[in-house]
């Protein structure tokens, strides 16, 4: 089974305003229903979960009443932080561990099929895979925040985006092991299975400029512009 879970608990506190970026209306809907338009229309994908805030669960349980969102079967209530949310999934799909979990988040709304396409295609030789693409620029690296201390290969370096994927018995694993852990607080789940199961190969996926995640006021500008272009 093939599962999208969508991360929506985000306070999108970078972008302004009272409404995190994922609930805000662009054109005829909002950005998270452009994201789950994504993966109700992808005929690889068996079902659909999204993971929000207690303040904006009725929003999310309206989206999920619609019948255009047939796939989205389940509401999630996620952490504070974005690896809560996460886990959150991960534990309700546990009587699934065969399940390839597709985790996304909700505010890159114009992840293409195409992407999906190649994610579960990866899936189906790997527990891990992760979308991103090459950077264009020099990534420095600094440990006091103040000083250059490391320039890496720039021939070597990616941006990562969304969805990553994980067979979910995978992911566990990994959540589990690094849950012990004193200094646990990740921001990215590929990192939790490099970090915590070091011997599993994550596959890198080739993305899309255009899968770009609207994080300030001026993306949200880009993203209706390309809605209109549409």
């Amino acid at each position: 089974m093939n599962i999208a879970v969508i991360l929506a608990a985000g306070s999108g506190k970078r972008l302004g305003g009272d409404t995190p970026k994922q609930f805000v209306t662009v054109g005829p809907k909002m950005v998270i229903e452009y994201s789950i338009e994504q993966f109700q229309q992808h005929p690889d994908i068996d079902e659909i979960a999204v993971v929000t805030s207690a303040d904006f669960m009725d929003i999310v349980n309206g989206i999920k009443a619609n019948p255009a969102y047939s796939k989205l079967k389940t509401v999630l209530l996620g952490g504070a932080e974005r690896y809560q949310s996460s886990l959150a999934a991960i534990r309700h799909y546990a009587c699934q561990p065969e399940a390839v979990l597709l985790i996304h988040d909700a505010a890159r709304p114009l992840v293409s099929r195409q992407i999906i396409n190649d994610v579960l295609a990866m899936m189906k030789t790997h527990n891990a895979a992760v979308v991103a693409i090459p950077a264009t620029d020099t990534v420095l690296c600094s440990q006091d925040h103040r000083c250059v201390t490391e320039i890496p290969l720039r021939s070597q370096m990616y941006y990562a985006q969304t969805p990553q994927a994980f067979r979910q018995k995978t992911i566990q694993q990994a959540f589990e092991i690094g849950l012990k852990d004193d200094q646990f607080n990740p921001t990215d789940d590929g990192g939790v299975v490099l970090r915590y199961l070091p011997n599993e190969p994550i596959a890198i996926v080739k993305g899309e400029s255009v899968n770009k995640k609207i994080t300030y006021q001026d993306d949200l500008s880009w993203f209706s512009s390309q809605i209109k272009n549409d």
